[in-house]
């Protein structure tokens, strides 16, 4: 019986894998997907996330199946995704000209019932110009002919013109060998980032586990050169060097005058003054119980002494930057200011920040007498960790947090090396259940 039960297993994991050899290996079509203007281009191959899919279920299949039953009924809704003709692949595409802000998919066939049931789940119908759109928070879909394009709204203060919808008409395509498409091809993987400028990165599935490898292209000097480093068991850690002119004009148009009236700092001084070097530490968060007395009187006018206790939970942090003048300035703008004897930023209302200047450099730190942990150098120019599960381990008071994502998330890292080799980490919790079964979740 047993032989019985293993040979059938043998043969129905031998019919899908001859099944999905044909079907998981589609012939991508490149040609006519994405206008010459286009900058950036991410390829997702529908595919690939599937057959990584279904090879988890084949290695573990009781990890990828949640028994949990739900206690709701809920009324059965039409899906959207009922009414997409799936393709094997989707290209996203942008720009710093006249896509800048969005992100926006290539043409997918759609059914016939597919503005119905946009319009069913939310979808609010607009006329801009001559052409009508469905909107529905930061997605709108363009819907003409039974194919929908999707732009996705990654800047806030995008929004969509007629001057962007006749560029969507007018543009001409890549062609099947275009050079911005030569690593997508060389690399197959789930998805794929490639830019016209040499930059490419890819990611990769391994159960629970996202990474994203690449490099950037040479003339990417966002990040400088660095000795980058980290505390010994921090929770979060950011190090690095960055380009501060070049980072200051890459960010939103009104960025600098939202600094100016949270800080009264001018951010074009910042990043002239600050040389861009910074090591930022989370080590712990120390809780403090404080007795506060406070008297009242009773009826007969009698003095009486109430005692309360406050708890409180202060993160343990270092800040290190460096820059010339960068110290002056800020004492210039009185936001380092003298408080019983103690060098105090004026600037976090949460909890005391004790600054320490030291020619080019400053230090802040929440502790007067901070606590110096083993540093530990590393042969990249910029490296971040966050433990997530660490973080979260514990209540923390003003600055715990919840976010359905974040939640199953185990750490978070980036590092760039002094080649420009990227890689980024997204470990989950739960390591054996699928990453993007996870995620759909």
């Amino acid at each position: 019986m047993i032989k019985k039960i293993a040979y059938t297993f043998l043969i129905v994991c031998c019919i899908i894998v001859t099944v999905g050899f044909f079907r998981y290996n589609p012939t991508v079509i490149y040609a006519e997907k994405v206008p010459v203007s286009a900058e950036t281009v991410i390829h997702i191959n529908l595919r690939e996330i599937e057959y990584n899919i279904l090879t988890s279920f084949l290695e573990h299949p009781l990890s990828q199946v949640d028994f949990k039953k739900s206690s709701t009924v809920k009324e059965k809704q039409r899906s959207l995704l009922d009414q997409i003709e799936v393709p094997s692949s989707v290209f996203l595409y942008t720009n710093q000209q006249e896509f800048k802000g969005f992100l926006i998919s290539d043409k997918v066939s759609v059914k016939n019932d597919f503005i119905e049931v946009l319009k069913e789940t939310g979808f609010k119908e607009e006329n801009i110009g001559k052409t009508t759109i469905y909107r529905k928070q930061q997605i709108t879909c363009l819907v003409n002919n039974n194919k929908v394009q999707v732009l996705f709204k990654v800047d806030k203060s995008a929004e969509v013109s007629n001057e962007l919808i006749e560029a969507l008409d007018k543009e001409d395509y890549f062609l099947d060998d275009a050079e911005i498409f030569s690593n997508i091809k060389k690399h197959k993987s789930p998805i794929a980032f490639s830019t016209n400028k040499g930059d490419f990165f890819k990611v990769l599935v391994d159960e629970g586990q996202l990474s994203i490898e690449g490099k950037l292209n040479e003339n990417d000097d966002i990040f400088l050169p660095f000795k980058a480093g980290f505390e010994a068991n921090a929770i979060a850690t950011i190090s690095g060097k960055l380009n501060t002119k070049k980072l200051a004009k890459i960010l939103p148009e009104n960025a600098s005058e939202k600094f100016r009236k949270l800080t009264t700092l001018s951010l074009d001084s910042i990043a002239t003054k600050w040389n861009g070097a910074m090591n930022f530490n989370l080590s712990s968060f120390v809780a403090k119980s404080d007795t506060i007395v406070t008297y009242e009187y009773d009826d007969d006018f009698n003095k009486v002494e109430k005692k309360e206790i406050q708890n409180t939970i202060t993160p343990n942090v270092t800040f290190n930057l460096e820059g010339e003048g960068l110290c002056e300035y800020l004492y210039e703008k009185e936001v380092i200011k003298q408080v019983d004897n103690n060098e105090v930023l004026t600037l976090m209302p949460l909890f005391t920040t004790y600054s320490f200047c030291n020619e080019n450099k400053l230090k802040f730190t929440s502790q007067k007498q901070p606590v110096l942990n083993e540093f530990k150098k590393l042969d990249d120019k910029f490296y971040f960790s966050f433990n997530v599960a660490q973080y979260q381990a514990k209540g923390r008071g003003l600055y715990s947090f919840n976010n359905n994502y974040l939640d199953k998330v185990q750490i978070l890292q980036l590092s760039v090396a002094n080649n420009n080799e990227l890689k980024a980490t997204v470990k989950l919790k739960n390591t054996s259940k699928n990453f993007f079964l996870q995620l759909l979740n």
